[in-house]
């Protein structure tokens, strides 16, 4: 079966919420993000989750949005920490094209606001966090862009080409 999907991973900041819609609609293709639909679903933020309910009821959470997914054509923009779900990443994998955006830690420190909280155990830092998810994203990923100093215009055509998904119209 061809793949039909294009799955956004990389950290937090990585640029995966803004590449999404945007690439999306390039393809003429629907864009979910997996993060709105525990967002939803839960009627909390992921970090309310993560406080509430604890680092791995939130994990349990987002495998189960992961694995509900039965979609074709679709862009994909899942949270950071789903590299930690082996089942949820193959399952995005059995229909889609694994994309990893990457940046240096520095870059996505700059990034993201330091009031920005998201899926992490409380003991780690930002710091731990990215050296312990970057060979994952690497793992899972059937295709790596380094968006480091990158224009958002720069990344989209450099997944259109490194995908082969035929776009509407080259971006400028």
């Amino acid at each position: 079966m061809k793949k039909s999907n294009i799955v956004l991973i990389g950290m937090p900041g990585a640029g995966k919420s803004t590449i999404g819609p945007l690439l999306a609609g390039n393809l003429k293709m629907e864009y979910i993000d997996t993060d709105t639909i525990i967002k939803d679903r839960e009627n909390k933020n992921l970090a309310d989750i993560v406080n509430e309910y604890g680092l791995e009821k939130f994990l349990e959470i987002q495998e189960e949005v992961v694995l509900g997914l039965d979609v074709e054509n679709h862009v994909i923009a899942t949270g950071g920490s789903i590299v930690y779900n082996g089942r949820a990443m193959e399952h995005l994998k059995a229909n889609g094209i694994i994309v990893y955006l990457k940046l240096e830690l520095e870059e996505v420190k700059q990034r993201v606001d330091r009031s920005r909280r998201f899926a992490r155990n409380l003991k780690q830092d930002f710091d731990d966090i990215y050296f312990e998810r970057a060979p994952l994203y690497e793992k899972y990923a059937d295709m790596t862009v380094n968006c480091s100093g990158k224009e958002i215009n720069a990344i989209i055509n450099e997944i259109l080409n490194g995908t082969n998904f035929k776009m509407s119209h080259k971006i400028h």
